[in-house]
């Protein structure tokens, strides 16, 4: 038996299957990953959906901020350099800032 709730019924796209990435990497940030959006973008919990494949480049364009400026933003504010990044994957950034913050694992 297949699931038929992740197919769209109809429009452009029917009959294709809407599949969400996962989760598990934001969810071990839950906390920090809160405190990031609303520090970073403005974003209050609830208003965004983040998965393990988020990016920076998501959000370029929100209140008209380009990706530079994000990652300049970022290490002002968490004292990491995120610009290596690429589009600045959340979950690398979100594991950047608690090294940083609280060491690496031994």
């Amino acid at each position: 038996m297949t699931d038929d709730s992740n197919i769209i019924p109809n429009g452009p796209f029917q009959g294709k299957r809407i599949e969400l990435a996962p989760t598990e990497g934001v969810d071990l940030f839950t906390e920090a990953g809160e405190e990031f959006m609303q520090r970073i973008f403005g974003l209050e919990p609830g208003s965004y959906l983040i998965t393990d494949e988020s990016s920076l480049a998501d959000f370029v364009g929100v209140d008209k901020v380009e990706l530079p400026d994000i990652q300049c933003k970022i290490a002002d504010a968490y004292g990491v350099d995120v610009s290596d990044t690429g589009y600045g994957n959340l979950v690398e950034i979100f594991t950047r800032s608690h090294h940083a913050r609280f060491g690496r694992p031994s």
